[in-house]
């Protein structure tokens, strides 16, 4: 439903999704560590990181679970039929199949979707932030970047809806 709802960004617009995601992760870490810079005590930094870090962990794990009992085609451009990048070449060896093809299959890789990993910390930091933090203003901003990252991540065809509404 997102993909007919949402128009597609195309290769050339591809990294705005990256860049609201990249400005969310920075814009965290940030803040996490502000109380060593301004000697406030309303959080415990390391505390905080464990319970986040924790979190990941167990989303990675039911991402690992759902990745293995689920398959959809990727909707990225690289994954279409007829491209070049929608199939691996073979290992040639032990290293490459430890690292799966690292860095391209990291890159172009198609098919680990359900659910949106992006999403999962957008959220768990969106979260942090709506529990820990101080501001009012910037909580309501964090959850309309969630937001925005949600739809950015369809349009871009990164991920299908149902990859998004899971991590949710």
């Amino acid at each position: 439903m997102g993909f007919m709802a949402l128009p597609e960004l195309g290769q050339d617009k591809g990294y705005l999704s990256e860049t609201v995601f990249t400005s969310i992760f920075l814009s965290f870490l940030l803040w996490s560590f502000h109380p060593f810079v301004y000697h406030s005590k309303r959080f415990y930094t390391v505390l905080l990181w464990r319970r986040v870090l924790a979190f990941l962990v167990a989303s990675q794990f039911l991402r690992i679970i759902t990745f293995y009992s689920t398959q959809l085609p990727g909707p990225n451009y690289h994954c279409r039929e007829g491209s070049k990048l929608a199939t691996l070449p073979p290992p040639k060896n032990v290293r490459e199949v430890l690292l799966i093809n690292f860095p391209r299959g990291v890159l172009f890789g198609c098919g680990d979707l359900i659910f949106s990993s992006h999403m999962i910390f957008t959220l768990v930091f969106v979260r942090t932030y709506h529990k820990y933090g101080s501001k009012r203003l910037i909580k309501l901003f964090a959850w309309l970047m969630a937001i925005i990252q949600s739809l950015l991540i369809i349009a871009s065809r990164k991920h299908y809806t149902v990859d998004v509404v899971v991590a949710w």
